[in-house]
């Protein structure tokens, strides 16, 4: 079990924000005028602790806009330190209209290449990793807008209190298939502190509502019903001085600096311990089923969000504050007889498809999976052998990859319960298993903390696949093909190509928003 999520939420939080921090022209250019070039940097702080910087670079080149963004980051968990790395250009008309865009991103060891070219209405999409490519293609809406053309808008606008306009962006690492749509509030100066000097600044609140989200192909979204809010502080030429992200124990924050001071490092800030969610007694590996009381703490003023019914976890609300969930052990005498060759419906279809994070047609991949299973017959033979084969293919268990795609892993063989349960479905599609990712909770190991006695939930991933008519949990980093009932389900993973926020946007409501009590243990 390890506590993955919280670099990856970082990670996509961060694709926000360089459109923000590109520089600005001067404030009286009507439209303003494309530097021939600026250069901003930025410290990146994590609970106000310096966690990396952002370096972003504005320039014309001929009849274009050319920007771009460096992101580097370092995270602790338990000791190991994750690195996350992320590289942004785009090419803009200079009326601001899309020309092109390449993304460069590295939560694991291997960096995935991510380009696209806007061209009669469409984005071509070519994503990269291992020499493999996959293309894509989506129609893409006039109304988007990257760097530059944003910062047109922006001016446009201008900084008059109460003012509010809505802008769309385009960021394939949340959601590829469509705009986000950001809306803005012009509010009035305020004095603020950004590294010790205080600064009269105009606040901006940025709202990025995912609650349009429809999802692609019928799969149900996680980050459906997530609404992002941030706060920017600029100066009268709209240059971003300081943006706050508050997300539970989560706060993000970015200042403009020197390059100096960006690169300052200290101590990654511990993202480990910190989101562990201590429990009342604890619930063992025996259990058939449990009963949880979950509440929001007090001082949490939002909603606590209705989790998945799954075949091992019934939620019931008392309130808007609290429900309570009962977690059963599934039956697994009757998940054995479920007979194979069965042909899946066009609602599994998505579940049997290769996609960019979990390639089922990777080569490596496919022979693996060929591997596992042979000498197997019926799905629950197949799945408890591949379950048992990815447990101990990755035999370099550690907490230093952020997120790795299936691919890597198979060839890495390293990582945390992410790496399991991707290259774990992975495997599975290839053996023609439907198979899908959950976000969620799982009640640590002994030995996570430091009381005797104590226990308390971790954020965790572990892999479904379909199974005689229902959706069946096996959890290759646990060890476990009978999963046993601690583990809580947040958010549904399509492990498809719906961009990275969908994997973590269901997890954010709850980072060190909630507290979670065991009312019953039945062995």
């Amino acid at each position: 079990m390890n506590d993955t999520r919280p670099p990856r939420l970082l990670y996509c939080l961060l694709t926000l924000f360089p459109a923000l921090a590109l520089c600005a022209a001067t404030a009286d250019a009507k439209p303003p005028v494309p530097p021939e070039f600026e250069e901003d940097w930025f410290v990146v702080k994590l609970q106000d602790q310096p966690c990396g910087y952002m370096h972003a670079i504005l320039r014309r080149v001929g009849d274009e806009v050319h920007s771009e963004s460096n992101i580097k980051l370092e995270i602790g968990r338990g000791g190991a330190v994750v690195k996350i790395t992320m590289d942004q250009s785009f090419r803009e008309t200079l009326n601001g209209d899309p020309i092109a865009f390449k993304h460069v991103t590295s939560m694991g060891t291997v960096p995935e290449i991510l380009e696209g070219t806007i061209k009669d209405g469409r984005v071509k999409l070519v994503s990269e990793q291992f020499g493999v490519k996959h293309e894509e293609s989506y129609p893409f809406d006039p109304e988007i807008k990257f760097a530059w053309g944003q910062l047109m808008a922006q001016r446009e606008h201008g900084l008059e209190p109460g003012t509010t306009f809505t802008l769309k962006t385009y960021e394939p690492s949340l959601k590829k298939e469509a705009p986000l749509e950001v809306v803005f509030t012009v509010h009035k100066k305020e004095t603020i502190n950004v590294l010790g000097k205080e600064r009269k600044l105009t606040r901006l609140t940025a709202s990025m509502d995912l609650r349009k989200d429809a999802g692609s192909g019928g799969v149900p979204q996680p980050a459906e019903g997530m609404k992002i809010d941030s706060d920017t502080w600029v100066d009268d030429e709209m240059n971003p001085i300081a943006t706050t992200v508050n997300l539970g124990i989560m706060q993000l924050k970015m200042y403009k600096t020197t390059k100096a001071d960006a690169m300052k490092r200290g101590a990654p800030p511990e993202m480990f311990l910190n989101t562990m969610i201590p429990i009342n007694r604890r619930i063992g590996n025996k259990a058939k089923s449990v009963r949880l009381r979950l509440r929001l703490k007090k001082v949490v003023k939002s909603r606590l969000p209705t989790l998945p019914e799954t075949t091992m976890q019934h939620f019931e609300r008392v309130s808007d504050r609290e429900a309570i969930l009962t977690l059963r052990r599934l039956d697994w005498d009757t998940i054995r007889k479920a007979a194979g060759g069965k042909k899946y419906g066009a609602d599994l279809s998505a579940y049997l498809k290769a996609s960019s994070v979990c390639d089922a047609s990777d080569s490596r991949i496919k022979r693996l999976s060929r591997r596992a299973i042979r000498g197997q017959d019926t799905p629950a033979e197949k799945a408890d052998a591949l379950r048992k084969f990815v447990t101990k293919y990755i035999n370099d268990k550690n907490m230093d990859v952020g997120f790795a795609t299936a691919s890597e892993v198979a060839r890495n063989r390293s990582g945390d319960c992410t790496e399991h349960g991707v290259l774990l479905a992975a495997m599975a599609r290839a053996a023609g298993l439907p198979a899908r990712g959950v976000c969620g909770l799982v009640e640590v190991p002994s030995g996570y903390l430091s009381s005797g006695d104590g226990s308390a939930f971790g954020f965790h991933m572990w892999t479904q696949v379909y199974i005689g008519g229902q959706w069946v949990g096996i959890d290759a980093a646990m060890r476990q093909t009978d999963c046993n009932p601690n583990h809580i389900a947040v958010g549904i993973v399509p492990f498809g190509d719906e961009g990275m926020m969908n994997t973590v946007a269901s997890l954010i409501p709850l980072l060190g928003q909630l507290d979670i009590e065991v009312l019953d243990v039945k062995p």
